[in-house]
């Protein structure tokens, strides 16, 4: 092989390795703000919320979330921000998948910056895409509900290589994020791992404990997860 065949090696390699959106991108919209580390408002939809992750919290409430996790939660939205410098004007693509909207009238997409360092390639262009960045960076984990899977085994590897490496809020070799103290399991039902909720007798709502969004296992003795998708409280 020649000199300028090993040149061209890395680029052509990087063609191989390279992503493709499954969908088709809209855009270029502009990004007015970062609502949270999974949350931005773009212009003419509002907020979006992006799809297959889920950020800490970054708000303090004492039935939500604690300090820790919103010390988490400021760091995800400062990172989010920094991926999206400048912002105000900052243009973003937009994919959607299934279901285009949650229960809340947020778009649900999955947003893509164009860089020449991205690793996903439309049009000829080359992006990143900002859902895949927060998972990598370690500050989003994966959230999935379906119908909208369609990068789902994508996320989870990105997490587990996020915790391996240590990074973001995975750092200091934390198995999870914070979701309220759940030190000792002794008296605590197994259906919901990352918090401590007592079986019943008594039954329980979510107004009666103060965590908020934790993992819920079948089968669900007080019934936090109405609507079945795993997460109890939301």
């Amino acid at each position: 092989m020649g000199l300028r065949a090993l040149g061209l090696l890395p680029w052509l390699l990087a063609l191989v390795l390279a992503l493709a959106p499954e969908g088709r991108l809209q855009g270029p919209v502009a990004v007015l703000r970062v609502v949270d580390g999974d949350t931005v408002e773009l212009q003419g939809l509002g907020p979006v919320r992006l799809i297959g992750i889920d950020a800490p919290e970054s708000t303090y409430n004492h039935r939500t979330a604690g300090p820790e996790e919103v010390r988490l939660g400021l760091e995800a939205k400062a990172f989010l921000a920094r991926l999206l410098q400048g912002l105000q004007g900052r243009k973003v693509w937009v994919e959607l998948d299934v279901q285009e909207r949650d229960r809340y009238r947020r778009v649900l997409a999955y947003l893509y910056l164009e860089d020449p360092r991205g690793d996903w390639i439309h049009g000829g262009r080359r992006f990143l895409q900002v859902n895949l960045e927060l998972v990598r960076a370690g500050w989003a984990e994966p959230y999935t509900v379906p119908p909208n899977v369609r990068y789902a085994a994508l996320y989870l590897q990105a997490a587990r290589e996020a915790r391996a490496k240590g990074v973001g809020m995975w750092g200091g070799g934390q198995a999870s994020r914070p979701q309220g103290p759940a030190p000792d399991r002794k008296g605590c039902d197994p259906a919901y791992p990352t918090v401590c909720v007592p079986p019943p007798p008594p039954d329980l709502d979510c107004r009666d404990i103060p965590y908020r969004r934790f993992k819920v296992l079948p089968p669900d003795p007080h019934r936090f997860d109405r609507d079945g998708d795993g997460v109890g409280c939301e």
